[in-house]
């Protein structure tokens, strides 16, 4: 069994868990290494490390920043933060404003679904700071439109489903890599599967604008994870440098009916959890 698991969420975002539940069921799983990911806010590190330390865990701040690039949207990870940082507190603030008038706008595109959806509905789900797709799809799933979160994405709040909506003044990867290495952290592009951009994640990382890639996300598949695996070994040998490879569940909760989204599942590889924990740690 792997490990360690660098991509979760908790309900201060868009998780089913407190970050101290997740840290105890993390700690149930057999993980050693762990990271809180949420997005677009840091609420919920202290009380996830302080937990994840009385267990025995090593814990790593972490945040997940959405971004837009050629036209799709592009989530940067961050780990290692000193989320005391102005600038980080400063940008987080902004973007779940952003993501909050981004709500209001999807929920209306609902009701001109003809779909009985109101702001009352999601905040209902909304347990943390931020105001995320999958709220609106708990509610969509409450009001019997969706048989589960997994269902609701693909139907209604997927992109470029009927009642998407993208979010205003999104950071570029340019920019949330800024915003994470001023707080002292390393950026890494998640589940890179999703966006087809090889050759421009490529670019980022020979410019050194990001510090790795997620290869081990749970929706690659083995010939994905080779995929990327060669596309870093290039940049690394055109470069000189080595970057990180990273992964985990992207937990949120087991309903979420998500196939590899389970606590004790990461796909992160020993080997290079080891390189992580030895760069922060030691």
């Amino acid at each position: 069994m792997n490990t360690a698991d660098l991509h979760m969420h908790s309900t201060v975002s868009d998780g089913g868990y407190s970050p101290s539940e997740l840290m105890h069921k993390c700690a149930e799983a057999g993980y050693k290494l762990v990271s809180l990911t949420d997005h677009d806010s840091t609420s919920g590190l202290k009380e996830a490390e302080e937990t994840a330390t009385s267990l025995g865990l090593s814990f790593l701040n972490g945040i997940e920043l959405s971004t837009e690039a050629a036209g799709r949207s592009v989530d940067i990870l961050g780990y290692g933060l000193n989320i005391e940082n102005d600038m980080l507190q400063h940008t987080l603030t902004f973007h779940r404003k952003k993501r909050y008038e981004r709500m209001k706008k999807m929920v209306q595109k609902c009701i001109d679904c003809n779909l009985d959806i109101s702001m009352k509905d999601v905040e209902f789900f909304v347990t943390g700071d931020t105001y995320s797709r999958p709220h609106l799809a708990k509610a969509l799933v409450s009001k019997g439109y969706a048989e589960d979160i997994n269902e609701a994405f693909k139907v209604f709040v997927g992109s470029g489903k009927k009642c998407y909506e993208s979010k205003e003044a999104e950071m570029t990867p340019e920019e949330a890599a800024s915003v994470i290495k001023n707080a002292g952290g390393i950026a890494v592009v998640a589940h890179p599967v999703y966006y087809e951009i090889d050759d421009l994640i490529k670019k980022w990382l020979i410019d050194g604008l990001i510090d790795g890639i997620e290869i081990y996300h749970r929706d690659h598949t083995f010939t994905d994870i080779a995929r990327f695996e060669t596309l870093t070994a290039q940049a690394e040998n055109l470069t000189g440098k080595r970057f990180f490879r990273t992964g985990g569940t992207d937990f949120h909760h087991e309903n979420f009916g998500r196939r590899g989204e389970e606590i004790g599942m990461s796909p992160l590889p020993r080997s290079e959890a080891a390189r992580i924990q030895d760069f922060f740690f030691d």
